[in-house]
């Protein structure tokens, strides 16, 4: 931690130390209000000292605040609450949510560890304590209720330290606006300001190798960077999406940052080092795309000629959209395209969440970044990263219809086979912007706190809200977490695929005695038109030794050995063509077994589930339709298109995946 020696003060120690122990530990990120706040300071005069807690154990706060302060100081101490939870339900949900990511329960309460902050500095210190930051700003009168800090601001501090002196004496603070401060018992909170962006620069030395290490220079230096460093472009939203606390923070004027004091911020960081940058934004392209576009000369300018160039990405609307030869621009002035999780595709649905886009734009943009960006790698040598589909099917309008529709249109454009895995938001994090619960989430909305289920909604707490009409049509919440845990590893991935064991299955579906036959079949039969490269292999060590793949372990790794599993499988389907069409078309499959790559695994599915609620039945009626003689054919094709499709039915879990 150093102090910011910006300015030359006469006094030992700093003006400020700000603090913040509300970083997310899955996803780490450096302050940018230590970035912003120190800038402003010393734009005023003042210095500051910085120290994040993310990487102190609780254990140790109160010998590292303790040593902090003696070394530090301060006149004020300025406490950061970022966020008041992660917004994810998984983080706070009283069972393991099937699908979600990996994280641990009950974890991340910034609140609580803000409280136990504050706690510390009021035994260690006399010295002032002033609360803000982005989460603060949503619940103001409730965190001075319960924090009581000294002093509260209320979005941005500019004219606070302006008057930090007339503020920390207490003397004519009543205009100083977005300041909050004591007034008997209470607080008074000033005019709410909403302030433009600097127009100046925000990086130097100090705060930089504090950055520097909180991540290690590996992860933010160098062509290895794993890390987006933070700069501010634009300001504040129009937009009224239901779920966004941005306009309310930020304010609902779209306001862009003098692109020169952006630029040197950007050209600072890259001659020192830094690969990537993160264009702070609610969204860069608000109304047009004209800001996008001068952001991508600039950078192509900057990148022009220099070592280590630097990439760039930032929040991107889909609307208004772009043609592909924009988006191969964008790609050659080194944009990275940015993560977005679109609603659904489903235009009523969109239209009742407030988004500034519709299901024309959101399949647009999702399919032609993909394509452009496979392109753009392919052409440049650039590694395929893995791919993840994310989309908030929970939303608080999601209806059986918005699950099903989206579910089609991913099907329809075969989506699923282009991404390895699929986040799908499941619930809402509910919030008061000014006028009550968002998004029609009252009466199902529910808070949790450290130690379970709260009694009544406190939105300081956690709080979510699962979609009422899908809760209605699946029976519980926990049916809704499990149903799209299974959309997004079958429909919208190709993740189920991963997890296919095919010598484990050929074993389950077939003895040994059967599998000699297969064997023997196969040796003396011809290769058909389009038997592929697995195909050929199978084929070859049975004519070698009449050795079905798998049966001597070693000989091939378990990813090859499945291929040729699988593939010895499709083969002796293959040797009775007529009666495995015949069974497929009697269980509503029609020329499913010749043209199967042609069918998603949504096909499959619903195709099964017009006509069958189990897939019990699916298989009764299978034997049934192999009529007398030997079905082990026909039938192991069965299985194989329930296995390979992940086919599961419940007439409730059809009528929101398939709408029957």
């Amino acid at each position: 931690m150093l102090v910011d020696d910006t300015t030359a003060g006469a006094r030992q120690g700093v003006d400020i130390l700000l603090l913040n122990a509300s970083n997310y530990p899955a996803l780490p990120i450096y302050p940018y209000s230590f970035v912003q706040v120190s800038a402003l300071a010393a734009r005023n005069g003042l210095s500051t000292a910085r120290l994040d807690l993310l990487n102190t154990p609780q254990a140790a706060w109160r010998a590292t605040l303790r040593a902090t302060l003696e070394r530090t100081t301060p006149r004020l101490i300025g406490v950061h609450l970022r966020q008041l939870d992660s917004i994810f339900i998984w983080n706070y949900a009283d069972y393991d949510l099937p699908g979600a990511p990996p994280v641990r329960r009950n974890s991340y309460w910034p609140f609580h560890d803000t409280e136990q902050l504050m706690n510390l500095l009021r035994e260690l210190t006399t010295c002032p304590i002033m609360l803000g930051g982005f989460g603060f700003t949503t619940r103001t009168p409730d965190l001075l209720a319960r924090l009581q800090p000294d002093f509260g601001v209320t979005g941005e501090p500019d004219e606070v330290l302006e008057h930090l002196d007339d503020v920390l004496a207490h003397r004519d603070v009543t205009g100083i606006a977005n300041l909050a401060h004591r007034l008997g018992e209470g607080y008074t909170l000033n005019p709410r300001v909403f302030l433009p962006p600097a127009d100046h620069t925000e990086y130097t030395e100090a705060v930089l190798r504090d950055l520097l290490d909180f991540y290690g220079p590996g992860r933010v230096i160098g062509p290895a960077a794993d890390v987006h460093v933070a700069v501010e472009v634009q300001r504040g939203c129009p937009y009224r999406c239901y779920f966004c606390t941005e306009p309310m923070v930020k304010g609902r004027k779209h306001r862009v940052r003098d692109l020169d004091a952006v630029m040197a911020d950007i050209t600072f960081l890259a001659d020192r080092g830094v690969s990537r940058v993160w264009l702070v934004c609610s969204e860069i392209n608000v109304g047009s795309n004209e800001l996008l576009f001068e952001m991508a000369a600039r950078m192509r300018r900057l990148n022009d000629g220099r070592a280590q160039p630097v990439s760039w990405t930032c929040y991107l609307l889909p609307n208004p959209p772009l043609e592909r030869g924009e988006i191969r621009a964008l790609l050659e002035s080194r944009f990275e395209p940015s993560w977005n999780q679109f609603g659904s595709y489903h235009d009523e649905n969109l239209k009742r969440t407030r988004v500034p886009y519709r299901a024309r734009h959101a399949i647009r943009a999702q399919v032609d970044w993909l394509e452009e960006d496979q392109t753009y790698r392919r052409e440049h040598g650039l590694p395929e990263p893995p791919r993840r589909l994310d989309m908030f099917l929970g939303n608080t309008y999601a209806t059986p219809e918005t699950v099903s529709a989206s579910l089609r249109t991913v099907s329809e454009l075969r989506l699923a086979e282009r991404f390895d895995d699929s986040l799908i938001t499941r619930a809402t994090r509910v919030f008061d912007l000014g006028d009550g619960l968002i998004g029609d989430t009252s009466a199902g909305a529910y808070s949790v706190g450290p130690h379970g289920l709260l009694d009544e909604v406190d939105l300081v707490h956690p709080t979510f809200s699962y979609p009422a009409a899908l809760v209605e049509a699946l029976g519980s919440a926990r049916a809704v977490d499990e149903v799209f845990a299974y959309a997004e590893r079958t429909f919208l991935s190709r993740a189920h695929l991963s997890r296919l064991d095919w010598p484990a299955f050929l074993a389950r579906h077939a003895g040994e005695e059967r599998r000699a036959l297969w064997r023997e079949r196969l040796r003396h039969s011809r290769p058909r038109p389009g038997e592929d490269e697995a195909a050929a292999r199978v084929r070859a060590l049975l004519a070698a030794d009449g050795r079905q793949p798998g049966d001597a372990p070693g000989r091939e790794d378990g990813k090859d050995a499945a291929r040729l599993a699988r593939a010895f499988v499709e083969l002796v389907v293959g040797t009775e063509p007529e009666q495995t069409e015949v069974v497929l078309t009697a269980i509503g499959l029609p020329g499913h077994w010749e043209d199967r790559a042609a069918w998603t695994a949504y096909d499959v599915c619903a195709a099964l589930a017009a006509r069958f609620a189990t897939v019990d039945s699916v298989r009764e009626a299978a034997r049934t339709a192999a009529g007398p003689g030997d079905p082990a054919v026909p039938l192991l094709a069965v299985e194989y298109c329930l296995y390979v499709n992940n086919v599961v039915l419940s007439p409730r879990w059809s009528r929101v995946l398939f709408g029957t």
